[in-house]
């Protein structure tokens, strides 16, 4: 009430002392976060017009990781209200944007995601690239939230795309951090690190005041997921550094938290204590409620697990009111259910109990509500179909009269055309069939021409190692036992060892051969271990090769995986031919009876729209397309390529 007032008066020019003293105390007895948004704050309060608030109110709202939720709410709708009067469609949807980034903070995720959702509909016919990228980087935040990671990577390959497209490296490094955090939650973490490295790499070449928050600590988060923790102990305390540096109170919880549980797992009790305290005063100030009940559930387990039941029992009851006071009623299970192992770790049964008791209550109460909120909907629904049911009968009753002549007509009509839909169905029915025996011809022909081509290339290799290779070792023997029983003249000793060393190198060259087309390899050991022996035979100057395969392709029948074989070869040798890379990057993943293959290079990179598909990528798509796959070719020029390739086992 007080800043409307003193908008208006401020608007009609009157006052205006009395105006500066109010807003002055407005602000003096508002929750003070950091420096920099009290002096975002004060110069909100000294705009001079519409256009000047508004930009002032936005760039305070950018801050939104260190406002508190309420005071991020009454600023978004105040830009809002001020976008509408000047009447800026970019500017009201900005708005909209931190208004769903409250959502999200509140844990209100629905609201935030529907607010998202209609915002980029919008902006599918409405051209502003700023404003859809900070939509799409806020639904990849929220899909991992609601644990949709593959919808969160999906939609980050897009803001990806989208980046590139315009040169836009600060977005990049946002794109990749979030598939990042969608790959770290999947609980891959080799290709999470991937992501992170690849962001880090790009976010190097930017201004450190562009750096983006969070990439040191999901590093750090990985590097002790896979305990390593002298590597996350490094990465937590450059995140640490960051998050001091540009004053993000959110950025600088999480990394308290993440620091706190690698000195647990490194038994610095002490340290992690001191560190998780710290994250949980951080986020009060803050004044997230539905972040600081969450954290009083960690710090309760924390202690349970450091047997300090009494800390753990002190804290989780604070927790427990605040859930109860800001009616977050969804974390109530877990806090009664941390209390209770507390209470149980310090042999005091009797509470241990209660708790569980009310516990089974909660939820009991929990289930009552949630079934009497859906059987309340369901009762509006019923009565707002009533309604509409009575509608559409007054509605029918007063056509009825119409409707009858119109049907007579439409029989006759209806007869009269369905004779010619009839026999125009049945010839589409007949064209589809046909299609469909044509179809199946073609795929019956390229599985036959797939399996000619390997019985003729085991044919080849086989003789070529078996017979002429072995010939010419034969060869180069009886040339040596001849040379052995001569003395010969300096020419013809010459003569002789250009004809030795012609007979050793061809004879290499053909066993080298022989195993490309058909690796010993592949029969002995299997599909991964084929792979990695045919990357273990190249060797090129300043060329690295990182190679990772998780998961059990021992199932696949022989020919199937010989044709993953083919693929990731003819994959391989386009990277060593064609893109002048130092770096490859090749990743196999068994998981959910599909195999995932991500074959990525730091090469030149092409455009993919204007390349003409050779005969090695025919060969390529022939083969994802027998084995009922699907190919992705992700490059820009400069950029590198990334071939991801997804399998049905």
């Amino acid at each position: 009430m007080i800043c409307a007032e003193t908008r208006l008066l401020f608007h009609c020019g009157k006052l205006k002392f009395l105006l500066l003293l109010i807003l002055i105390t407005q602000s003096m007895i508002s929750t003070a976060q950091t420096k920099h948004i009290d002096s975002l704050r004060s110069i909100v309060l000294l705009a001079k017009n519409n256009q000047q608030e508004l930009a002032a109110i936005f760039n305070l709202c950018d801050e939104s990781n260190s406002l508190n939720p309420d005071t991020l709410y009454k600023y978004c709708t105040l830009a809002k209200t001020i976008a509408m009067q000047i009447g800026d469609k970019s500017e009201v949807l900005q708005s909209n944007l931190y208004k769903a980034q409250f959502f999200l903070r509140k844990g209100q995720f629905e609201y935030s995601e529907d607010l998202v959702d209609s915002c980029l509909f919008v902006l599918k016919n409405y051209y502003d690239i700023n404003v859809k990228n900070r939509f799409l980087i806020l639904r990849s935040n929220l899909l991992i939230r609601l644990d949709r990671q593959k919808e969160s990577m999906k939609n980050s390959l897009q803001l990806l795309g989208i980046a590139e497209s315009a040169h836009d490296i600060k977005t990049q490094v946002r794109a990749k951090i979030l598939i990042g955090w969608a790959y770290m939650e999947l609980g891959q973490n080799r290709d999470a690190l991937n992501w992170f490295f690849s962001a880090e790499k790009q976010q190097k070449t930017l201004p450190q005041n562009q750096w983006q928050p969070f990439l040191y600590s999901n590093i750090a988060a990985v590097y002790n997921e896979l305990k390593r923790n002298d590597s996350a102990k490094f990465y937590i305390e450059k995140s640490l550094n960051e998050a001091i540096a540009i004053d993000d109170l959110s950025y600088l919880a999480n990394t308290y938290f993440i620091y706190g549980g690698i000195s647990a797992d490194l038994h610095e009790t002490a340290k992690a204590e001191t560190f998780l305290k710290k994250g949980l005063q951080v986020r009060e100030v803050i004044g997230d409620p539905f972040y600081i009940v969450s954290d009083m559930y960690q710090m309760g387990l924390f202690y349970a697990d450091n047997n300090e039941t009494e800390k753990g029992i002190t804290v989780l009851k604070e927790g427990i009111s605040m859930a109860y006071k800001n009616a977050l009623l969804e974390k109530l299970p877990i806090l009664y259910t941390a209390l209770a192992r507390n209470y149980k770790l310090a042999g005091n049964y009797i509470q241990y109990s209660k708790t569980v008791d009310t516990l089974l209550l909660l939820k009991d109460s929990l289930y009552k509500k949630n079934s009497a909120d859906a059987l309340a909907e369901m009762q509006t629904k019923y009565e707002v179909q009533k309604k509409e049911n009575t509608i559409i009968q007054q509605h029918y009753d007063l056509v009825k009269k119409d409707l009858l002549i119109y049907i007579i007509f439409g029989l006759l009509a209806i007869t009269i055309s369905s004779g010619f839909f009839f026999f125009q169905n049945r010839r589409k029915n007949q064209r589809l069939k046909l299609q469909a025996i044509e179809m199946e011809q073609k795929r019956k022909l390229t599985h036959a021409i797939m399996k000619a081509e390997e019985d003729e290339r085991k044919r080849i290799a086989e003789n070529l190692h078996d017979s002429v290779a072995q010939k010419m070792v034969v060869a180069k023997l009886n040339l040596e036992a001849f040379a052995n029983g001569l003395a010969m003249e300096d020419q013809k000793q010459k003569i002789y060892g250009n004809i030795n060393t012609l007979l050793r190198e061809s004879t290499d060259e053909v066993r080298s051969l022989s195993h490309s087309m058909m690796p010993h390899a592949f029969e002995r050991y299997g599909l991964t271990n084929s792979i990695k022996d045919f990357l273990d035979k190249i060797h090129k100057k300043n060329f690295k090769i990182n190679f990772n395969a998780e998961g059990d392709f021992s199932a696949l029948k022989e020919n199937r995986a010989f044709l993953i074989y083919r693929i990731m070869q003819e994959c391989i040798q386009n990277v060593l031919k064609h893109s002048g890379a130092t770096r490859l990057d090749i990743s196999m993943i068994s998981i959910n009876d599909e195999a995932d293959i991500i074959i990525e290079d730091n090469g030149n990179g092409f455009n993919t729209e204007a390349i003409n598909a050779g005969t090695g990528l025919k060969n390529i798509q022939s083969r994802v397309e027998f084995l009922n796959g699907k190919l992705e070719i992700n490059s820009a020029p400069g950029k590198g390529t990334v071939v991801a390739i997804y399998i049905p086992l």
